[in-house]
């Protein structure tokens, strides 16, 4: 079973490291290696905004050095003497964390590096959305939600199994009464976790088992087709193309979901830092909606650029409808009728919702 940690603040900075926001005043580092950053902290730039890195050239024997964002070339310089700079643009990055590296070759031809973070954060400030109730159905208490979604006006459901008692399962859900019209599940060694389909093929995450498994989403026959990943799952959802998965931290994969190999990764930021702990996810109309497990809150995700443009507080709901359940985790939209419904771990109501968008 998940650790459950009570988040203080939400906006967490992960990694362990320390971020310091470009100022006038850089920092000078000493060193022997070749070539050096002239700050030594880790640095958080605004979207949209340049920044000058200044970068040292420690040792006369330096030939070459070229600055890499990620993977990616940034410049180089030949025969570089003392100090040079590079600035850095960050219009059309992705928000997030990234590694920056100077590589220096030397006049031997070996090479000496230097790595700082940068995180990219967003220019703005989450809106404030909320939610009204106008409907309520049944919901199974005995389900620990991972996974809600329809497709084809169906609702599908996912659980996971705290108790390691062969609880997880894939159902169909009759919505009105909150019955399971038709159900695969599996052995206790399996922790379910989030759903979606996708052109009739329905896929489920386990928690550990770094394994998706792939049903007939007419049947919920299980399908022989099973993909592997790395780390852990917790949510997923698609945009109608890829699949996109939730990991447990800020980042989201977008996956192809034929071969499940990586199309992209984004990192859930706002103006403050990533939010963490994404889980449960919902595609709708261009925004990834996500539950931030162990709180009340949804974090609403541009897809393009990980920007939070908005958080729901749905913690008067969850305190109202709540109960002995745990908590709030189940998102599904039915497209049919442009209605979202909401649910969470253990909860006895399936909720109609409204989103209520404020500045």
């Amino acid at each position: 079973m998940k650790k459950k940690i009570i988040i203080l603040g939400l906006l967490l900075f992960a990694g362990g490291f320390i971020f310091k926001l470009i100022t006038d005043g850089n920092k000078v580092e000493s060193d022997s290696i070749g070539a050096t950053f002239q700050f030594d902290e880790n640095l958080a730039i605004i979207t949209n905004k340049e920044a000058k890195l200044d970068i040292n050239i420690n040792n006369s024997e330096v030939i070459k050095v070229e600055l890499k964002l990620n993977d990616s070339v940034l410049q180089k310089w030949d025969s570089p003497k003392n100090k040079i700079y590079h600035v850095l643009k960050t219009k059309g990055l992705t928000l997030g964390t990234k590694k920056l590296t100077i590589i220096a070759t030397l006049s031997d031809n070996t090479t000496e590096n230097d790595e700082r973070l940068v995180r990219i954060l967003n220019d703005k400030k989450p809106e404030t959305w909320r939610l009204d109730v106008t409907g309520e159905f049944p919901h199974r208490d005995s389900s620990y939600t991972q996974g809600l979604e329809f497709y084809n006006e169906t609702l599908f459901e996912g659980t996971g199994d705290p108790g390691s008692n062969g609880q997880t399962l894939v159902a169909q859900v009759d919505k009105s009464t909150g019955k399971l019209v038709r159900k695969m599940g599996m052995d206790a060694s399996h922790f379910g976790e989030g759903i979606t389909v996708l052109r009739d093929t329905l896929y489920q995450l386990t928690w550990k088992n770094q394994k998706c498994l792939t049903y007939d989403a007419k049947s919920l026959t299980v399908l022989p087709k099973e993909h592997k990943y790395n780390g852990e799952g917790w949510g997923l959802c698609n945009d109608g193309k890829y699949l996109i998965m939730s990991n447990g931290t800020e980042q989201l994969v977008f996956r192809d979901p034929t071969t499940f190999e990586i199309v992209k990764t984004i990192e859930a930021c706002t103006n403050e830092g990533p939010i963490t702990q994404l889980n449960e996810l919902e595609y709708i109309d261009g925004l990834i909606y996500a539950n931030v497990y162990t709180t009340d809150l949804i974090a609403v995700i541009n897809p393009k650029s990980g920007a939070v443009i908005a958080l729901i507080n749905a913690g008067e709901i969850s305190t109202k409808y709540r109960g002995r359940g745990e908590v709030l985790n189940g998102i599904a939209y039915n497209k049919t009728e442009n209605q979202l419904f909401i649910t969470g771990k253990y909860w006895n109501k399936l909720l109609a919702v409204n989103v209520k968008k404020t500045i």
